[in-house]
């Protein structure tokens, strides 16, 4: 975590601060120049999609644990209902940490060109 970068902050709530960053940047991928602030967004965009990467990861690791553990419950059978909710959930959430590391990729790739710190 970058304490000297004022736009890396509640790191708690990184899916609402990304958003916020990426609204705010201009388009990067186009080699476009970025200022000095801009490279400090960048690189506190960079932290919240590493952060929010790695608590999507977490949470559906922690989901397939608790679903094996249902699975072989005979007390608590599973409906397919609950199984096909949290297959959509897994679905979606999986399509959200992809984009986290397309876009890390790329802005990494960015601050290295233009001498930004990560």
């Amino acid at each position: 975590m970058s304490l000297a970068n004022p736009h890396f902050k509640l790191i708690e709530r990184a899916p609402h601060e990304l958003a916020n960053l990426l609204e705010r940047l201009p388009p990067h991928r186009a080699g476009a120049k970025l200022s000095g602030d801009e490279l400090l967004m960048l690189s506190a965009a960079i932290d919240h999609a590493a952060n929010y990467n790695t608590a999507v990861l977490g949470g559906i690791e922690a989901i397939g644990h608790l679903l094996f553990s249902a699975a072989t419950n005979e007390k608590w059978p599973l409906e397919q209902r609950v199984m096909s909710d949290v297959g959509a959930l897994l679905s979606a959430l999986a399509v959200q940490a992809q984009y986290l590391q397309d876009f890390t990729t790329g802005a990494d790739s960015t601050l290295a060109r233009q001498g930004g710190a990560a």
